[in-house]
């Protein structure tokens, strides 16, 4: 059995940092995996709804 294969580590991308495209696409997924399209209030964002705190 080739032992060297097993110790050298693949090579590393120029910035292992930055996202590919193809991990940017799955972390959108993820993060919208639960939405639901016809959920109430999913057109507002918390800039849209009225700041009753100072009432």
């Amino acid at each position: 059995m080739d032992r060297q294969a097993n110790i050298d580590p693949p090579p590393t991308p120029e910035d292992a940092r930055k996202a590919t495209a193809e991990q940017r696409e799955l972390q959108e997924k993820l993060e919208h995996q639960d939405d639901d399209p016809d959920g109430p209030g999913l057109h507002q964002s918390r800039r849209d709804l009225p700041d009753e705190s100072t009432r």
